[in-house]
C-alpha cells in the first residue's frame, strides 16, 4: 500500500488509535477520575455517618416520657417526621455509597496494565493487518481494539464528565445542607443530654430547646431532601446517563469504523497490462456516481 493511497479519514483513526494506546499507559484520566471518585465516596461516608447518628439518636429519644408541670408528652411524637426522613434519607445513601464503591472497584480494575498490554497488542495487530496482511481477519481486529478501547476508558470519561458537571453547575451543592445536619445533630445531643440528666441545663430548659429544635424542623427537613437529590444526582443520575451517551457513541463508531478502515484493493490490471489506480471501496458520492442524476 502507498502511503499516497491512504485518506485523511483513515490517518484520523490512526492518530485516535496512537492517542488511545498513549493515554492507556499515561493514565491520567485514571488519576482525575480516581481522586474524584475517592473525595465524594469520603464525602458520601462522612454524610451518611451524621444520618445514622441523627437516626441513633432520634431512636433513643423516641422512647421517653417527660412529666413537665401538669404535662406529660413522649419526645417520640416530636421526632417522628424527622425518624421517617432520615430513615428515607439513610436508604438512599446506602446507594449512592454502593454507587460510588462500584465505581471505585472498577477504575481499579479497567486501570490494571493488563488493560494497557492488551490495547497496545491489539493496536500493533490492527496496524499490521490494516498494512501487511490486507486478510478479512481485519474487521475481527478493529472491533476487538475498540471494545478493549471502550472497556478500558468508558467509565473514566463518565467520571470525568460528572466532575464536569459537578464543578460547573453544582459546585458545594452539599456541603451547606451538611453543615445545617452537623447543627441539628449537634441540638440533638443537647437535648440528649438535658434528658439523661448530663447536661449544665435543667431539665425546666428542656422545654425551650425543644422549641427551638421544632423551629429548625422545617430547614432540617427542606435541606435533607436537597441534599438527597444533589447525591443521587451525582453519584447514580448523571453517571448512568453519561455512560448511556458513550454506549450509543461506541455502538455507532462499532458498526461504522471497519467500513471506513477497510484498506484499499488494488483494481484489476486493465486489458493492456497496466494495472489501474487503487479504488476506494465505498463510493465517495453515490448520487454523483449515478449517470441517470
Amino acid at each position: 500500500m502507498n502511503l499516497s493511497d491512504v485518506r485523511t479519514r483513515d490517518w484520523a483513526w490512526l492518530l485516535a488509535g496512537i492517542v488511545l494506546v498513549t493515554l492507556a499507559w499515561q493514565g491520567s484520566l485514571d488519576r482525575i477520575s480516581s481522586d474524584y471518585v475517592g473525595e465524594a465516596l469520603l464525602d458520601a461516608g462522612v454524610i451518611y455517618g451524621t444520618a445514622r447518628g441523627i437516626n441513633a439518636l432520634v431512636s433513643a429519644l423516641q422512647g421517653t416520657e417527660l412529666d413537665m408541670w401538669l404535662v406529660t408528652f413522649s419526645i417520640g411524637e416530636l421526632l417522628d417526621p424527622i425518624n421517617d426522613v432520615i430513615e428515607r434519607f439513610s436508604g438512599v445513601m446506602t446507594v449512592a455509597v454502593t454507587s460510588l464503591v462500584i465505581q471505585q472497584l472498577l477504575l481499579l480494575i479497567v486501570s490494571d496494565v493488563t488493560f494497557s498490554i492488551a490495547l497496545t497488542a491489539l493496536a500493533v495487530a490492527t496496524l499490521a493487518a490494516w498494512f501487511i496482511a490486507r486478510s478479512g481477519g481485519f474487521p475481527a481486529l478493529f472491533r476487538t481494539f475498540l471494545l478493549v478501547a471502550f472497556v478500558r476508558f468508558s467509565l473514566a470519561l463518565v467520571v470525568i464528565a460528572n466532575l464536569w458537571v459537578d464543578q460547573v453547575f453544582l459546585p458545594d451543592s452539599t456541603s451547606q445542607e451538611h453543615r445545617v445536619m452537623q447543627s441539628f445533630y449537634g441540638d440533638l445531643e443537647e437535648v440528649d443530654r438535658t434528658v439523661r440528666g448530663e447536661s449544665e441545663r435543667g431539665r425546666g430548659d428542656l422545654a425551650r430547646q425543644f422549641d427551638d429544635l421544632e423551629q429548625r424542623f422545617d430547614e432540617f427537613i427542606d435541606g435533607t431532601l436537597r441534599m438527597l437529590g444533589s447525591v443521587l444526582l451525582k453519584s447514580v443520575i448523571i453517571p448512568l446517563v453519561f455512560l448511556y451517551a458513550v454506549l450509543q457513541l461506541a455502538r455507532n463508531l462499532f458498526r461504522l469504523a471497519p467500513v471506513a478502515l477497510t484498506p484499499h484493493s488494488p483494481r484489476p490490471p486493465a486489458p493492456g497490462g497496466k494495472a489501474l489506480p487503487a479504488q476506494d471501496p465505498v463510493s465517495e458520492d453515490p448520487v454523483r456516481d449515478d449517470p441517470e442524476l
